[in-house]
């Protein structure tokens, strides 16, 4: 007997078989979009006459020059604009190629950074950048490495005056102050006028001819006394175990750096 078309095609079995045997939809693939945070634009720097393609994120992100002084090129911008392709690279004027490249090293540290560990002078390059393109935490970073590379008081007086690290020279004067003797490296470093002013902080310590304590010697109004142990010295005079030295490495100098560098330093 044969069946009604009708029932067929209204039948359950019919109607799922019949839905199945229909060509399905295009499903339309979701909508592609970047990552607000990990999709990086690169930017091509002419430095001298060497071209660097790097992340532009660290230069706006770090930085509170670039962008305002230094013009980067536009996210969606023309692609013939500065910085864009070698043929259209940002110029760095004012600037070294291996001045740009240390200051490199610290930005991308993951990267290269951890392969490279930088010299003093490449400290002293990424320190001048830092200051040049406002990189607070670059200079931050790079400070602290300078402190543990320049042991010396004088050129970290030279470094600090150089670059505004207002923190350094007071401790390195003390230090200065105390020493036996001031090298002439030293006094390149420091320059005339404040080698002078510090030869003077120097010599204000000194032996008086008497004083009042038991000891028979004193400085003369220069802060705390030094008092050496017991001593044989007859009454009147200096005990040998003191000396001028002795006298300098014990004394704080504050008062007399004040007195005579005034608060162009601190």
């Amino acid at each position: 007997m044969l069946q009604d078309p009708a029932s067929i095609i209204t039948s359950p079995e019919s109607r799922r078989e019949f839905a199945n045997a229909l060509p399905t939809p295009p499903v339309s693939p979701p909508k592609v979009i970047r990552d607000s945070e990990f999709y990086c634009r690169d930017i091509v720097f002419l430095v001298e006459n060497v071209l660097f393609k790097v992340s532009r994120r660290p230069f706006e992100d770090e930085s509170n020059a670039f962008g305002s002084t230094i013009k980067l090129p536009p996210e969606n911008g023309h692609l013939h604009a500065e910085g864009t392709s070698d043929v259209n690279p940002l110029p760095l004027p004012g600037v070294t190629a291996e001045e740009f490249k240390a200051l490199l090293y610290v930005l991308f540290p993951l990267s290269y950074g951890a392969r490279q560990p930088l010299t003093k002078d490449q400290w002293l390059s990424v320190l001048k950048l830092a200051d040049m393109w406002v990189f607070d935490e670059v200079r931050a970073k790079a400070i602290e490495e300078l402190r543990r590379l320049i042991p010396n008081h004088a050129e970290r007086i030279c470094v600090a005056r150089n670059h505004n690290i207002r923190g350094w020279i007071e401790p390195a004067l003390k230090e200065l102050a105390k020493q036996d003797s001031l090298s002439s490296a030293d006094l390149q470093f420091l320059g005339w006028d404040m080698a002078a002013k510090l030869i003077v902080v120097r010599e204000s310590v000194a032996f008086s001819g008497s004083c009042s304590c038991g000891c028979n010697y004193c400085t003369i109004s220069h802060g705390p006394v030094a008092h050496a142990h017991a001593h044989a010295a007859s009454p009147g005079t200096r005990p040998f175990s003191v000396s001028a030295g002795s006298l300098r490495r014990s004394n704080d100098f504050s008062t007399h750096i004040r007195e005579w560098f005034g608060d162009e330093f601190f």
